[in-house]
């Protein structure tokens, strides 16, 4: 690990010149290679900011140059990929779990209890993407979560309130996960530079990945995943009190629609700015056949079968896909039954209770036309029904595109600008 040198004597800046505290500041900074601690980096600005304690300049010029000089640090870690780089990794982790408080509920907080893992995203280089897993449920259940430009303000600066921040809150499918999220690359705009202050949270729902277990298929029925989702939303903006966006694929999109309708219903105080929802699943009369099979699987013994195939989506892609897609996820073995029947057991709530609570929140819904029955475009059909300002986007194998380029090339992007239109523009 690279020793921490001592930060140079600070002279104060001419009063004579407005920039002058933001000069001594820089070339205070200068004097730390990129490869130096992250403690020497926080003793540097301390002493920076102490140069004109009354000037708001040099507070923000040493508030930016200590993130430009940490960013410089990460990129030489990253090329060495050396020694040096696994002694950073546990420097900062150290770091992080002596700040944190021990206490067993999570405060929305992204700091890295014992079991986290900090890593640099592959796709945005960002070094400030998480996956851990924290107590986020009201009944103390555990959940894998993911996140993406969250961390930095409460983990530099955990005693002073941060800005409201914009935060999307992505909940994944019935066979799907974080993991196939990430390698698919349908509708990871996550790994979008243009979201901007936005924050986004993803976590595996109980009974997948390394999330609690369902106990009781009750747990896994949509309204129950409704309200995980509100408690995982509600933690994180605790502290800023930020706009919020529910979105999902599939169980998520449903679960964003019934976390909706139970915001909309208990006051309004977890209520979304907008809600996203990504090939909904089959509803109310259509549901039947899914419910019976999905009855059929637990009674046939069939609950724990993992299956081998891709989503039906990648069958219809008229090209090779590349990178090949992976297999569908699966819950858990040890609670597969409970996830398969609390599924069986759900539906949207009633029409009207949708209406209600979409009568001013926005909403986009995008489907596709590929023959996949479990996802079909009739879903998306009802609900701009329910909800006529809805913004939909199909994609249909039975146009003259490929669709699965179609998607990881449009998707993404749709999903960002509603989120900025809706989130950010109207800050």
């Amino acid at each position: 690990m690279h020793a921490s040198p001592a930060p140079r004597p600070l002279a104060a800046p001419s009063s004579a010149h407005a920039d002058g505290a933001a000069d001594a500041v820089a070339s205070a900074f200068a004097a730390f290679a990129p490869s130096a601690s992250t403690s020497a980096l926080q003793r540097a600005r301390l002493g920076a900011r102490a140069v004109a304690p009354s000037a708001k300049t040099s507070r923000v010029a040493a508030d930016e140059v200590f993130r430009a000089m940490c960013l410089a640090r990460h990129a030489l870690r990253r090329a060495e990929r050396g020694e040096d780089d696994a002694d950073d990794d546990d420097d900062e982790d150290s770091g992080d779990a002596s700040r944190g408080d021990g206490t067993a509920t999570w405060d929305g907080r992204v700091r890295g209890p014992a079991r986290a893992t900090r890593r640099r995203h592959e796709r945005t280089q960002r070094f400030d993407f998480f996956h851990e897993v924290v107590p986020a449920c009201e009944d103390g259940g555990e959940l894998e979560m993911c996140t993406t430009n969250l961390g930095t303000d409460a983990r530099a600066c955990p005693k002073r309130a941060r800005a409201a921040r914009p935060l999307v809150v992505w909940a994944h499918g019935m066979r799907g996960g974080l993991e196939n999220d990430e390698v698919e690359g349908l509708w990871n705009f996550w790994t979008r530079e243009d979201l901007g202050p936005c924050a986004v949270a993803r976590y595996s729902a109980r009974g997948y990945g390394k999330s609690s277990d369902v106990r009781r298929a009750r747990e896994a029925r949509w309204d129950a995943r409704a309200s995980d989702m509100i408690e995982v939303a509600r933690r994180i903006r605790e502290e800023d009190g930020g706009d919020v966006v529910y979105a999902g694929t599939s169980l998520g999109g449903a679960t964003a629609i019934w976390a909706t309708v139970l915001a909309h219903e208990s006051g309004g105080r977890d209520l979304p700015k907008a809600v996203v929802v990504v090939t909904p699943p089959t509803f109310y009369e259509e549901r039947e056949a899914r419910r019976k099979k999905l009855r059929k699987k637990v009674e046939s013994g069939d609950a724990k079968a993992n299956s081998t195939a891709p989503r039906r989506v990648f069958e219809a892609a008229r090209e090779p896909v590349v990178p090949p897609p992976p297999s569908l996820a699966n819950p858990n073995d040890s609670c597969a039954v409970e996830v398969l029947i609390g599924s069986a057991q759900s539906n949207l709530p009633e029409p009207e209770r949708v209406r209600d609570a979409f009568a001013n929140i926005p909403l986009l819904c995008l489907a596709w036309d590929c023959g996949d029955v479990t996802h079909p475009v009739s879903s998306a059909m009802i609900l701009k029904d329910l909800v006529p300002h809805a913004e939909l986007v199909v994609a249909s194998s039975k146009e003259d595109y490929d669709i699965v380029k179609e998607i990881r090339a449009r998707w993404s992007g749709a999903i960002g600008e509603f989120i900025r239109r809706h989130l950010v523009d109207v800050a």
